[in-house]
């Protein structure tokens, strides 16, 4: 049997970014395995290197990997991610509030808009103001032990394979916040609301695997400091009753197995749990690139044994999409 791996959390009080205190990591040499999260981020950064407030209350941790697989199935590493994070989250939720939980190609954990019931809303405000307890000492580490095979080793070339697939982190964004005023008409709400994201980079010979999840929600003046694009949902409102420390538990324990039958056997036996929870399928969307360019239009079908996100086009013919951001029309 392959010796464990044990994941050694560093938990600090505030970094510019989880994913900078990693890729030191890297460069210096330190072994896969390594976690670091943090209460506080200054320059919390996801997809297209676009950066935005990372108050107290979010998860936000970073995963030091040296995975040696082949080239092309690097990509599908964030959809692995994503399906453990979703995992872990369902663990600590109400079964019902837990089917709620769904992956959004090809990075993203989403809640549908409608899946809130009023009760849970309410329970969440009052939690809004809770104290989060004494953070300790600023450094400090714990060890989780995984089953996952020691490996080794890939290279710096494959930064752009990597960050072809549309790369976001949720660090507590916004998408289309969407509102109504007395002076202006009413807007359509959104569809889903954002409770997780991941980025992936190559670098110094290893990958660093971005995670941030909505769990506290912040108090008002961190609130309005966060903004972006995301309609955001936070665990809490969900029924979750733990705090980031529990969460941060619960995602390290459900990677462990998922990245080890990656490395084993790639994304394919995955393929049929990512469609289980997947939100997109069925949906009409419109692919755009990292310029904004439409690529691509249709139905979604499925998400392939690559990882590709497969569209039925209006002639009927199926085409897969290996990379860019899904926009719903």
């Amino acid at each position: 049997m392959s010796e464990p791996l044990a994941f050694r959390l560093r938990v600090l009080d505030e970094v510019t970014s989880t994913n900078d205190e990693v890729k030191r990591a890297l460069e210096a040499g330190e072994p896969e395995g390594l976690a670091v999260s943090a209460r506080r981020q200054t320059g919390g950064y996801g997809r297209q290197g676009r950066t935005w407030a990372s108050p107290e209350g979010g998860l936000y941790l970073s995963l030091l990997l040296r995975p040696s697989v082949d080239a092309a199935l690097l990509p599908t590493l964030s959809l692995v991610t994503a399906l453990a994070v979703r995992r872990a989250v369902a663990g600590l939720l109400p079964a019902e509030a837990a089917e709620s939980v769904l992956v959004k190609w090809p990075n993203d954990l989403v809640v549908p808009a409608a899946s809130r019931p009023p009760e849970l809303l309410d329970a969440a405000a009052g939690r809004g103001t809770r104290s989060r307890g004494d953070a300790g000492d600023s450094r400090t580490e714990v060890r989780f032990a995984s089953a996952i095979p020691t490996i080794s080793g890939i290279t710096d070339g494959l930064a752009d394979l990597l960050r072809q697939p549309a790369s976001s982190s949720s660090h507590l964004r916004r998408e289309g916040a969407l509102c109504e005023r007395p002076d202006q008409p009413a807007v359509a709400q959104p569809v889903f609301r954002k409770l997780c994201g991941i980025s992936l980079e190559a670098h110094a010979g290893g990958v660093c695997v971005g995670i941030g999840v909505n769990v506290e929600p912040p108090d008002a003046v961190d609130a309005a400091a966060v903004g972006g694009k995301n309609v955001p949902v936070y665990l809490p409102e969900l029924g979750f009753e733990g705090n980031v420390d529990d969460v941060a538990a619960a995602v390290l324990h459900a990677f462990a197995p998922l990245y080890r039958a990656w490395l084993a056997e790639g994304f394919a036996p995955l393929a049929g749990e990512y469609a289980a929870h997947a939100s997109l399928t069925g949906r009409s969307v419109r692919m755009v690139n990292r310029a904004g360019e439409p690529v691509a239009e249709g139905t979604v079908a499925s998400v392939d044994a690559f990882g590709r996100l497969v569209l039925r086009a209006s002639d009927g013919s199926r085409v897969p999409v290996a990379s860019g951001e899904a926009h719903l029309v």
